[in-house]
Parts: structure tokens; C-alpha cells; sequence
């Protein structure tokens, strides 16, 4: 075997390990993460709300600019207002539940991702076109950061 064989087999090794490593790292990837999210909006389920969506940068890509005072303030009066909206008789859990819900493409870079989401409305057949972005977080798990 020569040395150019052996480096490409090297790399073809390192390649496939690599893949093997990503693929069994047990952690779900972006386009799984907003199946989670909707899931856990349609059954109303707090948890699986929570645990799929970055409050705090989610109401930060809302906000207009404001000092830091009024931020912190701002954050702190609607976190519950949004995770409630996702629940129960809020009115964002209610739209989606007359919608048919379609999740196409996911995009990915090394921290952040966009998964196409179409919101088809039952009667009308009116869509909505969006894209959910999503950011990963210090544990390699990715996080909602934005949603329409």
C-alpha cells in the first residue's frame, strides 16, 4: 500500500467515523426540534414547549430597541405571556389548531438553522410560507429562537 493510499483511506475512515459520531450523538436536530415544538403546542404541553423554544431570544427578535433597563423589563412581563399564547385557549395554540401544518427543508450551519414550515389555513386554504430559526445551545441541542 502506498502512502497516498493510506492517507485516503485515513481520511475516508475520519469521514465515515465522523458521521457514525454525528449521527449517534442522541441529540435532536433542528428539523426535530420543531416537530417537538408543534407537537408540543397542538397537546398543549408546557414542558415540550419550554424545553423546544428559547423564550428569552424568541421575545428578543420581537422587541424593538430599548435600553437594557427596559429589556430586562420587557422580558420579564412577557415570557409568560408568550408561553401561555402557546397554550391552552391562547391564541397562537388556537390558529395552529385549524391550520394544516406542513415542515419542509432543513438548513444548517455550524450554530444556526431555518426549517421551512407552511401554515395552510382548513377553510380558506390560505398559506403562510415561514421559516423557524433555531440557534444550538452550549449542551449541542438546538432551541426555536424565532417563529411566526
Amino acid at each position: 500500500m502506498t502512502e497516498l493510499q493510506y492517507d485516503y483511506g485515513m481520511r475516508k475512515f475520519t469521514v465515515i467515523f465522523a458521521m457514525i459520531l454525528a449521527a449517534c450523538s442522541g441529540k435532536p436536530g433542528p428539523k426535530d426540534v420543531v416537530f417537538n415544538f408543534i407537537e408540543a403546542v397542538m397537546v398543549s404541553d408546557s414542558l415540550g414547549v419550554v424545553n423546544n423554544l428559547d423564550v428569552d431570544a424568541y421575545l428578543k427578535s420581537r422587541m424593538t430597541e430599548m435600553s437594557p433597563e427596559d429589556s430586562a423589563k420587557a422580558l420579564a412581563e412577557n415570557r409568560e405571556k408568550t408561553i401561555q399564547s402557546l397554550l391552552g385557549e391562547g391564541p397562537i395554540r388556537l390558529r395552529w389548531m385549524d391550520q394544516q401544518i406542513v415542515v419542509n427543508e432543513s438548513i444548517q450551519t455550524d450554530s444556526t438553522a431555518e426549517v421551512e414550515v407552511s401554515f395552510i389555513d382548513r377553510t380558506t386554504r390560505h398559506q403562510l410560507y415561514t421559516k423557524m430559526q433555531l440557534r444550538k445551545v452550549p449542551d449541542a441541542s438546538w432551541k426555536i429562537v424565532y417563529f411566526r
